[in-house]
């Protein structure tokens, strides 16, 4: 194969005999695979992940552990197929190995899919799903709340990636004045575990971090497999900052969602945990102004009601007042009129005394009248009765002189 090119050499003055274009070196591994008639197995079995349908065909990778190749059942072929591959299926293809040279990848053109039962991974990932249930990690009342105005959020993800400026960017639209401390981690590979992990540790021993977001943009299925394990939920879970996940796309769900505070769809969607700073000034104007009416009512409604309560309160002490002295006056008028009629019985006790003094007096003078009236008449009488007697004596007397005067004289 040396000297396929060796005109590139020249030009490029690269001291070497054997220098290829891409072209030509994906036209010698094309030539390699169809040569190959042992690379052309009856099935192939694994996972099917990333299934999408594009023009008719369905695009598929069939994944086993850390493997993958990629997979086109063409709409032709279609019908021809035992079933069509579906998310979380374990299956067995048939195919021909193909050699796109363009993009220098490998691939299976499927001829027929036959389903073998639940995909390995979708069993790890229901027995961790199960798992993170039984110990509370996925019940919505551990959840913490988001702060309303966080001044410091914490980023983890991969500094160089697509993710980190989407979620900066979306956040500092909304609000220019949060700072964002970054917290690298490799979100995908080998070292993306324990990267992923220590990064959240990190922001979250940090005291002038509000909230965590742990993100990262859309990719294959099995890209997005670091975050079901259950290591990273459980720092997740354990985390006394506020945490918010953003991973993949719309419809991608990771375990580490499920487990965080709250979850965003995408990279961008992050700027949704900090309010926009517009709409936050237009509502401070607007609790201002409505502050301001409030407590210009509320203080009338209050100066009313101390006016409505101190009326009542002095129609109160004034009823009170007045039917106190209405009491009193009218105990007092009472002991008056009792002491006036006290006072008039005793008067009138006085003159009924003495008119029976008087009446017994007047009795008794009665009575002596009656005996003086009684006395002088029985006095008058018996002078009148002496006094007869003596005119009778004294005529006697006389009659005898005479009588003696005529014996005397002769008369």
């Amino acid at each position: 194969m040396a000297d396929v090119d060796g005109s590139l050499a020249t030009e490029a003055d690269l001291d070497a005999d054997d220098v290829v274009t891409v072209a030509s070196l994906n036209a010698e591994i094309a030539s390699v695979i169809e040569a190959r008639a042992d690379l052309n197995h009856d099935y192939v079995v694994g996972d099917v992940s990333d299934l999408s349908e594009s023009n008719g065909h369905v695009h598929f990778d069939l994944v086993y552990e850390e493997a993958s190749i990629h997979c086109v059942l063409f709409g032709f072929r279609r019908n021809g197929a035992s079933i069509e591959p579906e998310e979380e299926m374990q299956a067995a293809v048939r195919g021909e190995l193909s050699y796109y040279e363009e993009r220098g990848s490998c691939s299976l053109l499927v001829t027929d899919v036959v389903d073998i039962g639940e995909s390995e991974y979708s069993q790890v990932y229901e027995q961790n799903r199960q798992l993170l249930a039984e110990h509370g990690l996925l019940a919505d009342e551990r959840k913490q709340t988001l702060p309303d105005l966080p001044s410091t959020v914490g980023l983890v993800t991969s500094a160089d990636s697509a993710a980190k400026t989407d979620a900066v960017t979306a956040i500092h639209d909304c609000y220019p004045d949060v700072d964002i401390k970054l917290q690298h981690a490799t979100v995908q590979g080998p070292d993306a575990l324990q990267e992923l992990m220590g990064g959240i540790s990190g922001l979250d021993d940090d005291a002038t971090v509000d909230i965590i977001v742990v993100t990262r943009g859309g990719g294959a299925d099995k890209t997005l497999r670091v975050f079901n394990e259950t290591p990273l939920c459980r720092v997740i879970a354990g985390t006394e900052t506020p945490i918010v996940a953003g991973i993949g796309h719309e419809d991608d769900r990771t375990l580490a969602g499920e487990v965080a505070d709250h979850r965003v769809m995408t990279p961008t969607e992050a700027g949704k945990i900090v309010p926009e700073r517009a709409a936050k000034e237009q509502e401070l104007s607007r609790l201002s102004t409505n502050l301001k009416s409030a407590y210009e009512t509320a203080v009338e409604t209050q100066l009313a009601g101390f006016g409505t309560a101190l009326d009542n309160v002095y129609e109160t002490e004034i009823t009170t007042h007045l039917q106190n002295l209405e009491a009193s006056l009218s105990h007092a008028t009472k002991r008056q009129v009792e002491t006036e009629l006290l006072n008039l019985q005793a008067q009138l006790n006085g003159a009924y005394d003495a008119v029976e003094r008087k009446k017994e007096h007047e009795e008794v003078l009665a009575e002596t009248v009656e005996t003086v009236r009684e006395e002088a008449t029985a006095n008058a009488q018996a002078e009148v009765e002496a006094t007869r007697r003596r005119y009778r004596l004294l005529l006697v007397a006389l009659f005898l002189l005479a009588i003696l005067l005529f014996v005397l004289f002769g008369l």
